[in-house]
């Protein structure tokens, strides 16, 4: 899978395809491109997760998020019992050890990402994991 920020947890949905991508054109159809800015490590260490946090951008993309899932598509599928936290995904099914050890390393240098964000995608994960993009919406 490509590196991405998710705006909502993944789901299974009877939805179709033409309703889910026009929720999220209403919800980004105004939005201004924005600047994302990665500069620390974190994780689900426990359960063998490893991401980088967004920084500078994280209010945009919680406030997309919670945009989301106050819409009849995606309400249902919201895990409020995980706390959202915007992120790229660097290492999964890690032992907790490893991933421990991943997060001490890679915050111990001095490190920075900074990109533009442009487009909201909508992709449909596979089941060997990769993704297809379903639609892409470009910001003002």
């Amino acid at each position: 899978m490509r590196p991405h920020v998710s705006l909502v947890f993944p789901f299974k949905s009877n939805a179709s395809d033409t309703s889910i991508c026009d929720a999220v054109q209403s919800v980004v159809k105004r939005l201004e491109s924005f600047t994302l800015t990665l500069n620390c490590v974190g994780g689900d260490t426990d359960n063998g997760y490893v991401w980088l946090s967004v920084a500078q951008g994280a209010d945009i993309i919680k406030m997309i998020h919670d945009k989301l899932y106050e819409l009849d598509n995606f309400e249902p599928f919201y895990r409020r019992d995980i706390p959202y936290q915007p992120h790229v995904t660097i290492g999964q099914s890690l032992q907790p050890s490893e991933a421990r050890q991943l997060v001490e390393t890679l915050n111990e240098l001095q490190w920075h990402i900074t990109a533009k964000i442009k487009y909201v995608a909508i992709e449909n994960i596979l089941a060997n994991d990769d993704s297809e993009i379903l639609a892409s919406f470009e910001l003002v």
